[in-house]
């Protein structure tokens, strides 16, 4: 072998070895940077807006002209939410599944369409910054996933949902996990 083809795998293997440890710094890089955070919520305000009167007197007179529906409109039965109302949510965020050590705040504006199915703006504020989140849900549904969308502080920037379930053994209380980077 000559000096030339030995000075060429040497240089070789010394690349190949700083391409394998450059990978595996940035594997690892990406693993520190994602966030994941436990928190757990309780609801502490609720404002219902109730729009069916708004439904009723935009019939017939409304900005896109005099449009008659085929059917007359009638009054809402049953529970609602129903299309067109909205939602406003204030929850207290709690570092423990035992609600003593308070971590921040949250606010969810809701806007229900059918079926009880509404889309959520949701805000967490807590120390050092805020989330910022967004996604659709069933009113009835015990658990949900927001996607956040940003944040702001030591959250700029980042992206990743919540998950939020019922918290065991804390009434009322949702668990809020945050997989965010």
């Amino acid at each position: 072998m000559s000096p030339g083809t030995a000075l060429a795998g040497v240089a070789a293997l010394v690349l190949a070895t700083c391409v394998a440890t450059g990978a595996a710094s940035g594997a690892r890089a990406t693993s520190q940077d994602t966030l994941r955070l436990t928190l757990f919520s309780v609801a502490t305000e609720e404002q219902f807006v109730n729009n069916s009167d708004d439904r009723q007197r935009g019939k017939g007179n409304n900005p896109f002209g005099n449009f008659h529906d085929a059917t007359a409109t009638t009054r809402e039965h049953g529970n609602g939410p129903f299309p067109g109302d909205v939602a406003l949510f204030k929850f207290s965020i709690f570092q423990g599944g035992d609600l003593k050590t308070k971590v921040g705040s949250a606010t969810f504006t809701c806007q229900y369409n059918f079926n009880r199915n509404a889309f959520c703006d949701a805000s967490y504020e807590l120390k050092g910054g805020t989330l910022i989140g967004a996604g659709a849900f069933n009113f009835n549904a015990p658990s949900f996933g927001l996607a956040i969308t940003g944040g702001t502080g030591k959250f700029r920037g980042m992206r990743g949902d919540v998950q939020a379930s019922p918290a065991k053994g804390a009434k009322h209380a949702q668990q809020l996990v945050f997989t965010v980077d």
